[in-house]
């Protein structure tokens, strides 16, 4: 027999089903103040939900490739309280995708589906804590030169460690399996399940709802990745060895740092400024394959009528091997071995409820290759608010 594993995912699911269980017996009462909250049942209706769109009009170009499409997207969240101190919810996003792609490895192909950013069980144990399972939302916890805006199969920790006046500390943890936009392994015949294990700790000032400093630093590690998840990074970027014509293993594990730090304040009566700055590094990898950073500066100003102008200018790197470039985000071309800059601007219409901008990408190869070549992208932007149902 098997000796029994302890994980945080078995961790996880243990407690949150007996609590679950626990915690269903008791939601029939009438009135439960939990955490200060009056979550009365007569009063309130255990599900909200709200929903968003988005149109947009890339132009994607390079020497290898080419994309002209629009797409369409409809986001939707629907959070359902179970029970007092446990919530359901699910952010599913339907895309459309329309036009030309082209490539010479037929990598970029139309993507339209329904995706989950999230869907998940949470135990919500303490202030600003919880214990959650399922696929879970890898932004709220990475920064995009780790991983994009994607969900993974997982279990996590969050625990608030204090809060004092307008500072907090939180520590989380977390044990994932890393997956596909659409939660597949891409594991083939007797390949192991991948894992991505990861932990941070953060430090956060928030003197009111519209202005914050958040600081975040933690370590991450991956490990029994596909051959197909290395081969398609291969063409993105990372160093590989090849088995077959499509299937390949990477060269370094991929185990080491990253930290973000964010912020926004005024400067003056109708006029914030926004920064953000993110580092990376793989400790497996050779010093000059192993890092990444990004630098964004910008300023929203606001106007009579609700409406205001957004700008913003960012600088980044990655080297080839500082992260796993198929699950990077795709502000990056989903890419290492990159250099590169964005400039966005975005006008708010808040009183409506939407937005319109436009983006350019121009992004460099640091080491040449056969397969990668400089990418320039525009995008033209329309999207609405998220607004409750």
């Amino acid at each position: 027999m098997k000796n029994f594993r302890f994980s945080l995912l078995r961790f996880v699911l243990f407690v949150g089903a007996s609590h679950l269980f626990c915690a269903s017996l008791s939601f029939a009462t009438d009135n439960v103040s939990y955490l200060g909250v009056n979550t009365s049942v007569s009063s309130l209706s255990p599900l909200t939900m709200s929903w968003r769109t988005a149109l947009e009009g890339v132009n994607d170009q390079d020497s290898q490739s080419s994309g002209k499409f629009v797409s369409f997207h409809l986001n939707a969240k629907m959070d359902y309280q179970l029970a007092p101190q446990v919530l359901l919810n699910l952010n599913p996003q339907i895309r459309f995708e329309s036009g030309s792609f082209q490539s010479v490895d037929g990598d970029r192909g139309n993507e339209s589906g329904v995706y989950f950013r999230e869907a998940a069980a949470h135990w919500l144990f303490a202030t600003n804590s919880r214990l959650s399972a399922g696929a879970l939302d890898q932004s709220t916890m990475h920064s995009d030169l780790l991983i994009g805006e994607q969900a993974f199969p997982a279990a996590r920790a969050k625990w608030q460690m204090f809060e004092v006046h307008s500072w907090s500390m939180v520590l989380e943890a977390e044990d994932a399996i890393p997956t596909s936009m659409g939660l597949s392994t891409n594991t083939a015949g007797v390949e192991e399940t991948p894992q991505f294990v990861s932990a941070s700790l953060a430090l956060n000032y928030e003197p009111n709802p519209q202005y914050h400093w958040d600081t975040r630093i933690g370590t991450f590690s991956y490990s029994h990745l596909p051959t197909a998840v290395a081969y398609q990074s291969s063409l993105r970027g990372n160093t590989v060895l090849s088995l077959t014509d499509n299937e390949s293993i990477f060269v370094y594990n991929y185990e080491g740092v990253e930290a973000e730090t964010k912020a926004r304040f005024p400067v003056m009566r109708g006029w914030d400024f926004i920064s953000k700055a993110a580092y990376l590094q793989n400790d497996k990898a050779d010093n000059k394959n192993s890092r990444a950073y990004e630098l964004t500066a910008g300023s929203e100003f606001f106007f009579v009528g609700r409406k205001s102008l957004e700008v913003s200018f960012q600088a980044f790197r990655i080297e080839p091997d500082a992260a796993v470039s198929y699950f990077n985000s795709e502000n990056y071309f989903n890419n290492t071995n990159r250099i590169g800059y964005n400039i966005q601007s975005y006008i708010n219409f808040k009183k409506y409820g939407f937005r319109i901008g436009v983006s350019y990408t121009d992004a460099e190869v640091i080491y040449l290759n056969p397969v990668q070549t400089r990418e320039r992208s525009v995008l033209l932007k329309l999207e609405t608010f998220y607004a409750k149902i």
